[in-house]
């Protein structure tokens, strides 16, 4: 089962998202999995397979998002050994509201906190499902991107939805 394309429909009014100061702010997410071991399934002609693990991770990084206030997630894609995705945070209202020379230069808080809540749910539950606790189930860090116009934007998201 492959839940790479369609896990999310792109919202269409998103298109001028990144003309307006206040408007959520796109990152471009990658996790690996610890050492790139192919945790999550298998590739099977030329498509991804995910296993029990791989689900646990689409399953908790839904839940995740839908339980975290100013995270909205775009397209994304599960290959064995990784989770990439767009993901859009809120900018706080003060921010908003012409404050945002600080701000830029900020590693985004709110999706630090939702990285390592998602990396510790699912790592539990993978664990438990693999009767193995306390084993590394993530890399320690992870990539974060932010997507600065419309263009890359939509080049990002055609990658994620062909990946092959």
């Amino acid at each position: 089962m492959s839940l790479r394309n369609n896990a999310y429909a792109i919202v269409a009014s998103r298109a001028d998202i990144l003309t307006h100061s206040a408007a959520p702010k796109p990152y471009l997410i990658r996790l690996s999995t610890f050492q790139q071991q192919p945790l999550l399934g298998d590739y099977e002609q030329g498509q991804v397979c995910l296993n029990d693990c791989g689900l646990i991770v689409a399953d908790e990084w839904v839940r995740s998002a839908a339980n975290r206030k100013g995270i909205d997630l775009d397209v994304w894609t599960i290959t064995p050994n990784s989770l990439q995705s767009i993901v859009f945070l809120q900018v706080p209202a003060t921010v908003g509201a012409g404050l945002t020379d600080g701000y830029e230069n900020q590693k985004p808080w709110l999706l630090s906190s939702f990285i390592a809540s998602f990396k510790a749910a699912a790592a539990k539950r993978i664990n438990l499902r693999l009767n193995q606790l306390g084993q590394s189930v993530w890399q320690r860090n992870y990539d974060e991107h932010l997507i600065d116009n419309n263009d890359h934007l939509d080049e990002l998201r055609y990658r994620l939805q062909n990946q092959d």
